[in-house]
């Protein structure tokens, strides 16, 4: 049977047997695992079975929920060893800790450090001499002596790390790497996660055995220290020294010697490598600081580099799926105008991202009848098109035959209610035209009224006669019927036609649409759409496109 392993900042930690039901995570009383974080939410996550083994959820959370660093957004697999950050509690999937740490409260002071070497000031030494000159003194040639050493690991580790690793296998590589260059008893490497960032333990390395059991307290002040002056620190002798007595947390791990230096990749700092000695006679040296931070500031440019690697590596899988998902959805759009005997219609979709929330479509209902529809999902991206894809297989389901028009829009709304979040709704625009007669029954689900132009030039609106699909249950949506007579055209379109902004930020609005067909009203169907996305493209040049845009143009001729 799987187990949590949950590891609070403060407090003991505790196993969770899992067994097969869903664990509830938060700061109220009644959660499965507590957590009383002020960066937690009420309830805040779940971990629960899958068809595979078990996966953690956010619910919605103020703060996110982390897996192994990243923030989640779905649903997500949960492998051995996996890493869940939730506040400043993390949550071990089915594999316990070698050695819990914990960065205990202490006093902040300068005065408790023996040396403090500024980042940028050690990392922009001059190149490492070699030549030894005849003239050099004693402390000369011990200074260029340990330099050539200094220079020998560097090179030594970066060849050892020009190959790509896994963020993981590499955080292990760099510690493994620091350890065989400088001897220490205990070793961590901590990087900063979540929202608000804090440290976490990456990679712990326990090389003296008498040790393995003994939590691993690091000071506060230490860490702080390094982090707010962007500073390596190294403590000496603390056992005996007077300045620690305030230091509580050191004198009870009776640490002989401690380094602590910033994971510095040039930009920011990303975590930080602390080591230190507590059975080892020999201490750390000034030396060993200067090295331990000449080899963090590697380690944090390799890290990033291999983080940059692997979110390209995710991009591209993301951006095939997405193309992929695209591909579908356009499949899910008519792939030819129908034909009709006294009717040209015409339409078109232009999605915002590659996947967008526009919908329009043709139904047969029967020789005679022929539904139109075109609908609107708020939001944008691969959310609202899995809505968008959900409505069209509703639609499909509801029209036949013997249909109802207004039980289909009331079947619709509910359904959209019933299959997505509170936010989420859906403008609807659908008719039914009697291709012989030219009669048109219609709802207008809180969508842009739809433009008639008569063959005067005389407008007139389809105005909405309910509200949008899923805002509310049991809404109730009212029939309106109209004709479209010899020289009439319909146009039916989304608020990324009308809202499109060019460079100086003005939209390209509903009277710039009405006088552009009115001017082109002549044009057959295909032609008018293909001049209104022409214009429009030409309007929002330079701008990047803000929302999916959608066309329907019915027009008799006859």
């Amino acid at each position: 049977m799987p187990k949590l392993f949950v590891y609070p900042k403060k407090g003991e930690e505790f196993q969770l047997p899992l067994k097969k039901e869903k664990i509830s995570i938060g700061r109220s009383a009644d959660n499965d695992i507590l957590v009383p974080d002020p960066f937690c939410s009420g309830q805040h996550a779940f971990i629960y079975p899958s068809e595979t083994g078990y996966v953690v959820r956010d619910n919605k959370s103020k703060n996110g929920t982390f897996l192994n660093g990243a923030k989640i957004q779905a649903e997500t697999e949960l492998k051995k060893g996996d890493e869940v950050l939730i506040g400043s509690t993390r949550i071990v999937f089915d594999k316990e800790l070698v050695a819990n740490v914990e960065v205990t409260e202490s006093p902040s002071s300068a005065s408790n450090i023996n040396t403090i070497m500024n980042l940028k000031e050690v990392l922009k030494r001059p190149d490492i001499d070699t030549t030894m000159k005849a003239t050099a003194t004693p402390m000369d040639l011990e200074r260029i002596k340990s330099d050539h050493k200094a220079f020998s690991v560097l090179t030594e580790v970066s060849q050892a790390l020009i190959l790509h690793k896994p963020i993981s296998e590499l955080l292990d590589h760099i510690m493994d790497l620091i350890c065989e260059s400088l001897p220490m008893d205990r070793g961590i490497l901590m990087l900063k996660e979540g929202h608000p960032s804090q440290l976490i333990p990456k990679v712990i390395r326990v090389n003296n055995k008498n040790l393995k059991k003994q939590k691993i307290q690091v000071s506060q002040s230490i860490v702080n220290m390094a982090l707010d002056k962007n500073s390596s620190i190294l403590t000496r002798d603390a056992q005996t020294d007077t300045r620690f007595k305030s230091q509580q947390s050191i004198l009870r791990s009776n640490i002989h010697s401690a380094m602590c230096v910033p994971l510095w990749n040039n930009k920011e700092i990303i975590g930080i490598v602390y080591a230190d000695r507590i059975l080892q006679l020999d201490q750390f040296s000034d030396n060993d600081l200067r090295l331990l931070t000449l080899l963090a500031n590697l380690a944090a440019v390799k890290i990033e580099n291999s983080k940059l690697f692997e979110d390209a590596i995710e991009k591209e899988k993301m951006e095939k799926e997405l193309a992929l998902a695209a591909q579908i959805q356009k499949d899910f759009l008519p792939k030819e105008n129908p034909e009709c005997e006294n009717f040209e219609i015409a339409g078109s979709n232009i999605p915002c991202h590659q996947v967008g929330g526009d919908y329009f479509d043709y139904i047969n209902i029967d020789p005679s009848r022929l539904g139109i529809v075109i609908a609107d999902v708020s939001g944008k991206g691969v959310g609202a098109s899995l809505l968008m894809a959900s409505l069209r297989a509703a639609l499909q389901s509801e029209v036949h035959a013997q249909y109802k028009l207004e039980n289909m829009a009331c079947k619709l709304n509910d359904f959209v209610h019933r299959s997505s979040s509170p936010n989420s709704f859906i403008t609807f625009f659908y008719c039914e035209l009697n291709k012989k007669s030219g009669e048109l029954g219609f709802i207008n689900a809180g969508h842009n009224p739809p433009i008639i132009l008569d063959k005067k030039g005389k407008i007139n609106r389809l105005e909405s006669c309910g509200l949008c699909l899923g805002m509310f249950p049991s809404s109730e949506y009212e029939i309106k019927k109209i004709s479209l007579n010899p020289g009439d055209t319909a146009l039916l379109f989304t608020d990324g036609i009308t809202e499109g902004r060019n460079k100086k930020n003005e939209e390209f609005e509903e009277e710039r649409l009405i006088k552009l067909i009115q001017k082109h009203s002549k044009l057959s169907a295909q032609k008018l759409l293909d001049k209104i996305q022409e214009e429009v493209s030409s309007f929002t040049t330079g701008v990047d496109q803000m929302d999916d845009m959608t066309l329907i143009i019915i027009k008799r001729v006859s």
